[in-house]
């Protein structure tokens, strides 16, 4: 149907491929772009972690080298004998526990003497008999020492202070067993007292720094990576292989990390390696718990996620947009396109019809006047070749007139015209053609009927060429009928247009005939040229309306002519 090839032409150039692709690129842009800006958030935070860790490691450095080089230069233990005391308190207990539960051999003892770094474990009976050691002690004078507690004067005898940390010395504490009968009593050295001292120094010192929620430890491993201090106190005395850690030893600046240990949450650690006297004296660890940064960064991934969809749906919007301006645009360059066409297609017409009006019009109106004299001087006299002469005459000149009206339709489709616009009601000019055509409809059994409905405005139209195009419409409709039928005609008045509906009941037009209906010279009749539905089109098509045909074989055709109510002055020349 007319009207509508074009634009369903138009539409396919902004294909939803295109659209889909665009989209698709806008989308990984954008998600690409926010997983940049996480990474990069993430990265701050991490930076902002270190940058206090280091302020923090800064700190807590200066009071370690202060502290160890207090405890070098000096024989003192600076108010740690209570600390001393507690804390080998704590393993003779232990050691309680642990031959309870299983009697300790010689090389158990062993063991537990590399473990806690001292010099021997004696394990006595109530009576102060030795029952197991290691080493094996080479005199008795631990009688001695142990005669408060075997007295039951103390359960506890100290031989730790006093006197000043010399290497040869060895220092001893000893306790009443309270799981089973007997005494335990432990040595340590002058050297092991002092590597005690620097522990607990240390450990006190972690202790003072008061650390904040998220901070999961803070440790210190001497060079050779064994942990010195650590706010787990199990993991004292470990050593620990990591080449993270190796490599924290040899640089210069503070190194971190992250890692989910075996057991437990991710961790982010900054590490840096310290010194005493110009030589590296060992490595200082913090850990982070990341559990605080992950609901920042999924705030920042929800955030991140509205922004692409945000973003996704302005874009896909603004293509749309783009798009639908440019199959606008697209469709008036059609336009344009087809009336340079047409134009030319009119000019070459113009040309030729130039010609056959020079050299056919006036042979045809000699022919014409011609016919008319001879028939009327040469009327023959004869009563029964009369009638004969004059239907004979009569068709010739029906002839002439439809060569000359073949002529005048092609004159008109190749030149320009001018519409002269003036109010007008369609309603009146449409009963004006019912009664011209109506003798000619009952002629042929054809019921001509005009549905006018109240109330049909006025319009802005040229009725000499609206009439026209309605003369050429209902022709097509009657001539369409050829053994009668209905020829209706149904105005409607719409809010910004007239609506003229032509409905015949003849053949109908065949669906692969459609898109030619409208071409020029195309025609499905015998004796017709094919210019009566182009010069339609192009009336309506001048008064700013529509022309749409619908057709079904063996059902008829439906016209509808759509003229709009506020016709512009402009664009009237044709």
């Amino acid at each position: 149907m007319f009207g509508n090839s074009n634009s369903k032409r138009i539409s396919r150039s902004f294909s939803p491929i295109y659209l889909a692709i665009f989209s698709g690129i806008i989308l990984i842009i954008l998600i690409i772009n926010g997983l940049l800006e996480i990474n990069r958030t993430q990265k701050g935070f991490y930076l902002l972690l270190e940058r206090e860790a280091t302020v923090l490691i800064q700190h807590f450095e200066k009071n370690i080298q202060e502290t160890l080089a207090s405890l070098q230069s000096s024989q003192h233990f600076f108010g740690m004998e209570e600390s001393i005391a507690e804390y080998l308190l704590e393993v003779l207990h232990r050691v309680d526990q642990m031959d309870k539960e299983k009697t300790l051999s010689p090389s158990d003892l062993q063991s537990l003497i590399n473990q806690y770094s001292i010099a021997s474990i004696e394990i006595y009976d109530l009576r102060g008999n030795l029952l197991r050691a290691w080493p094996t002690p080479s005199s008795m004078k631990s009688r001695s020492f142990l005669r408060d507690i075997i007295e039951k004067r103390h359960s506890v005898a100290i031989d730790l202070f006093g006197r000043p940390l010399a290497e040869g010395d060895l220092f001893a504490i000893a306790i009443e067993r309270k799981i089973a009968p007997g005494i335990i009593r432990l040595q340590l050295s002058g050297g092991q007292m002092k590597r005690l001292l620097r522990q607990l120094a240390l450990q006190r010192a972690i202790s003072d720094l008061g650390l904040r929620e998220g901070i999961l430890f803070i440790s210190v491993q001497d060079a050779n990576l064994l942990t010195l201090a650590h706010t787990d106190t199990s993991l004292i005395g470990k050593n620990e292989e990591d080449p993270f850690l190796k490599t924290g030893l040899q640089s210069k600046k503070p190194l971190s990390r992250l890692y989910r240990p075996v057991k437990g949450e991710e961790v982010f650690e900054v590490v840096k390696a310290f010194s005493m006297k110009d030589q590296l004296a060992g490595l200082i660890r913090i850990g982070y718990s990341s559990g605080e940064i992950h609901p920042l960064l999924s705030q920042i991934k929800k955030s991140v996620a509205l922004s692409v969809f945000f973003f996704l749906i302005l874009g896909v919007s603004a293509t749309i947009l783009i798009g639908v301006n440019q199959n606008r645009h697209l469709q008036k360059m059609k336009v344009m396109e087809d009336r340079i066409r047409l134009a030319e297609r009119l000019s070459s017409l113009g040309h030729l019809a130039a010609g056959v009006a020079h050299e056919i019009r006036n042979p045809l109106n000699a022919m014409g006047m011609g016919l008319q004299r001879l028939k009327r001087e040469f009327l023959p006299l004869e009563e029964s070749k009369r009638e004969e002469y004059l239907s004979f005459t009569e068709i010739i000149l029906k002839e002439v007139r439809r060569v000359n009206e073949i002529i005048e339709q092609f004159l008109t489709l190749s030149r320009p015209f001018q519409l002269r616009l003036r109010e007008g009601s369609p309603g009146e000019l449409l009963e004006n053609l019912v009664a011209l055509f109506r003798e000619e409809a009952n002629s042929q059994g054809i019921t001509l009927r005009l549905d006018r409905g109240p109330g049909l405005p006025l319009i802005r139209m040229d009725d000499e060429k609206l009439t026209q195009a309605f003369i050429n419409i209902m022709k097509n409709g009657i001539q369409a009928m050829e053994k009668g039928g209905t020829l209706l005609i149904e105005p409607h008045s719409f809010k910004d247009r007239v609506e003229v509906v032509f409905s015949d009941s003849g053949s109908g037009i065949p669906e692969d005939q459609m898109e030619k209906i409208f071409n020029y010279y195309y025609t499905t009749k015998e004796k017709g040229v094919g210019l009566g539905l182009p010069i339609a089109h192009r009336i309506i098509e001048a008064h700013g309306g529509q022309l749409r045909v619908e057709s079904k074989v063996g059902a008829g055709t439906m016209v509808t002519v759509k003229l709009p109510l506020n016709r512009r002055e402009e664009g009237s020349d044709q």
